[in-house]
């Protein structure tokens, strides 16, 4: 069916019906002609999906701007600015607060450029919004000190680096604690069976993370934190604060059960397992999204990937010379990674991921569904994961 017979038709749309009426709005946006856009936007708005409606919504809004219908504009995105959907309500809130400057109501702008900025869906809209809100706040006669915070926002001088630097600091301080007063290590570190009644993980799960902030030896510790301070800035670079620091979590869980079921009777520390997840997710997304990867973050990974073959090369040759190596760890943590990075496109590539609505996608529900997935998948395997221990041990290697 046409675009045109969808448009005489009434009723519920399909999914990728919806989606095509979308971009022909797109279209007749771009060639100009607001009301064919609008028909086709008013159309894709019956779309069952909440991400297609509100993406139909704003996109009516903009037709309706375009014909001076600007009350009815800033009704539609109103609307869609309590959508259950982050990115949704991103950009209702990003274009009302334009139609208030252009109004000359600043006050309401610079109150809807600060929602905004907490529904960003990641940190280049982010940092596009601050922008805004420092100049408004100099604008409305607001604090100046709060107008260079905006501006450093902005430039990605608050937030690009403080969370990695946060992951770092975090972890070191934790982990020359437990170095100094050695009684700290044994309730952090992942102890997975004991002699009384075997599965002694089940019954302390944080284990599976609280892993990551104890360390063997103060070179493990600082070889650590300069593998996850790099890590954490590419991974942030390519997805923004809030996917880094839940897939690393992610990582360290990941990596914490495929040691407990490939090496149950080894206790381990370590936060080198949600490292290797960091750079799997940033490998991942180099290998099967390179398009979207900056010329940067490519040449860092080039030195990566060698960087993780040696690692790997070099743990296996001590295994089999008896050092101890958590490989299990590395590797469990990497391939999860790698999923990750395959299955999500890099959400900072802003404007490869939208023409005409600046951020919002089709892919961002399947985002939120991969992710989830995984985590269920994590849970189904801690929940079992002494049965898989077993059977590990049947193996013959």
């Amino acid at each position: 069916m046409d675009i045109n017979e969808l448009l005489r038709t009434s009723g519920p749309i399909s999914h990728d019906d919806a989606g095509r009426l979308i971009d022909a709005g797109a279209d007749a946006l771009d060639a100009g002609d607001a009301e064919a856009a609008l028909e086709c936007f008013w159309r894709a708005a019956g779309s069952g999906d909440l991400s297609l409606a509100g993406r139909a919504s704003i996109g009516a809004a903009e037709a309706l701007v375009r014909l001076d219908r600007d009350d009815e504009a800033r009704e539609l995105l109103q609307g869609a600015s309590q959508s259950g959907e982050q990115e949704v309500r991103f950009v209702a809130r990003r274009r009302l607060a334009v139609l208030h400057v252009t109004a000359g109501r600043l006050q309401d702008a610079l109150a809807e450029y600060q929602r905004a900025e907490r529904d960003a869906p990641n940190d280049r809209a982010r940092a596009e919004v601050a922008s805004r809100i420092g100049w408004l706040i100099k604008e409305t006669g607001g604090s100046g000190v709060r107008a260079r915070l905006a501006f450093a926002r902005s430039r990605g001088g608050v937030g690009d680096r403080v969370t990695p630097l946060l992951m770092v600091g975090f972890t070191g301080v934790v982990s020359a604690a437990a170095l100094a007063l050695p009684r700290l290590l044994e309730p952090l570190a992942l102890i997975k069976v004991d002699s009384a009644n075997g599965d002694f993980l089940s019954t302390e799960p944080w284990r599976l993370l609280t892993v990551a902030l104890v360390h063997g030896s103060p070179l493990h510790l600082l070889f650590n934190l300069f593998a996850m301070d790099l890590g954490a800035r590419l991974v942030q670079r390519l997805y923004g604060t809030q996917r880094l620091l839940l897939w690393y979590l992610l990582g360290v869980v990941g990596a914490s059960l495929a040691s407990a079921i490939w090496t149950p009777f080894v206790p381990s520390v370590g936060a080198s397992g949600g490292v290797f997840a960091l750079f799997g997710v940033a490998l991942g997304a180099e290998w099967a999204h390179r398009p979207l990867v900056e010329r940067g973050v490519r040449a860092a990974l080039a030195q990566i990937g060698g960087l993780i073959a040696i690692n790997l090369v070099f743990g296996l040759g001590l295994n089999v010379a008896g050092g101890g190596i958590d490989n299990a760890a590395h590797l469990g943590g990497l391939a999860l990674g790698l999923l990750l990075g395959v299955l999500v496109p890099p959400t900072r590539a802003e404007s490869m991921r939208s023409r005409w609505a600046g951020v919002i996608s089709r892919g961002a529900g399947r985002e939120q569904l991969y992710t989830l997935i995984v985590a269920f998948a994590l849970l189904v395997i801690f929940m079992n994961w002494y049965s898989l221990a077993l059977l590990r041990s049947t193996l013959p290697f």
